[in-house]
């Protein structure tokens, strides 16, 4: 009787050590597994970033915008020829794309409203009246709408130019 005593007591602890090894392997594959998922998860917005990046730095787009802001802020809505509104479309469509990838969450908003904020900001306040124009004729509120959705993340995440 006592073998066997013996005998289950030494199988016991085989099977304890097992138990501990099994969870410690468990544990650092875990720890691999997230490990990697974070380093994928940084791959893939840095793809993102480069991606609207080649988007919004585009030379045509980056003219369209320099347009926006050089001819059409002061200049009223009404007014705008065929040509101006073309170019002011470049950009409505541009930042709708971005805020499309920054949206839905693939990739952080702060990458966009951090470096583009300004001008997002400003090209909002200057194509809002184009927007709604379009809204209203194709009767679409989803015209554009990430685009809005991104200029209004911008306006929040504005820093103060100095802070006391």
């Amino acid at each position: 009787m006592e073998t066997w005593t013996a005998v289950t007591a030494i199988f016991t602890a085989i099977g304890s050590c097992s138990a501990v090894a099994s969870f410690i392997i468990l544990f650092a594959t875990v720890f691999i597994v997230r490990s990697e998922l974070h380093e994928t998860r940084k791959a893939t917005h840095a793809s993102m970033y480069k991606t609207a990046s080649d988007i919004l730095q585009e030379e045509n787009i980056r003219t369209a915008r320099r347009f926006v802001f050089v001819n059409l802020e002061s200049k009223p809505f009404e007014s705008w020829t065929d040509d101006e509104r073309r170019e002011a479309e470049k950009v409505c469509h541009s930042y709708d794309i971005v805020g499309q990838f920054v949206r839905y969450g693939i990739m952080p908003k702060e990458f966009i409203v951090d470096s583009w904020g300004d001008s997002l900001r400003k090209s909002w306040r200057i194509l809002s009246p184009l927007v709604i124009a379009y809204r209203a004729q194709r009767n679409s509120m989803e015209t554009w709408d990430d685009f809005e959705w991104l200029a209004k993340e911008a306006k929040a995440f504005q820093k103060p130019l100095y802070s006391n």
